[in-house]
């Protein structure tokens, strides 16, 4: 039997697979990312209330300081969906969570907003990497049958977040 016999019999048992604990397991990992990814670009809006009283920012500051986990995003989707098509989604899911882990962690910690900033970026380009990796992962294991309520439901941890 070839590999792409194989392959075909394997999608097609998913595609037709009842949703199960496993679907379930996919939909809370994946809406997990999409819940993380929301916080950590919104809570920026309570911060800066809390910055602005702090350090006194320039607008120009502010308004870097509230644009820059969206401007890494863009970068962030553009690089990891790339890299998640050669390395594997999966593998690449993994990373980018860390990633946006450890930045999420770094924001917090910051001591000046130079450092906000900088793990603003990281954190962004993390974000990015988390909303097309999570999407297609969720899409991917999903049956036919329930494959756009699945991914709707991922989307929907957003609001959540």
């Amino acid at each position: 039997m070839s590999r792409d016999t194989i392959s075909r019999g394997v999608v097609d048992a998913l595609n037709e697979a009842p949703i199960g604990r496993f679907h379930m397991r996919v939909l809370f990992t994946a809406g997990m990312g999409f819940f993380t990814d929301a916080y950590d670009l919104f809570i920026i809006g309570v911060a800066l209330a809390l910055i602005k009283v702090e350090y006194h920012p320039s607008p120009f500051v502010i308004g870097l300081v509230g644009s820059t986990a969206l401007i890494a995003a863009l970068i962030g989707a553009t690089v990891f969906g790339r890299i998640a098509d050669v390395f594997g989604r999966k593998a690449i899911y993994g990373v980018e969570a860390g990633l946006m882990a450890v930045a999420a962690v770094g924001s917090a910690l910051s001591p000046n907003l130079v450092w906000l900033i900088a793990w603003r970026f990281v954190l962004g380009i993390g974000i990015g990497g988390d909303y097309p990796v999570s999407a297609v992962i969720m899409s991917e294991y999903s049956n036919r049958k329930n494959r756009g309520r699945l991914v709707s439901m991922v989307f929907s941890m957003q609001a959540l977040g």
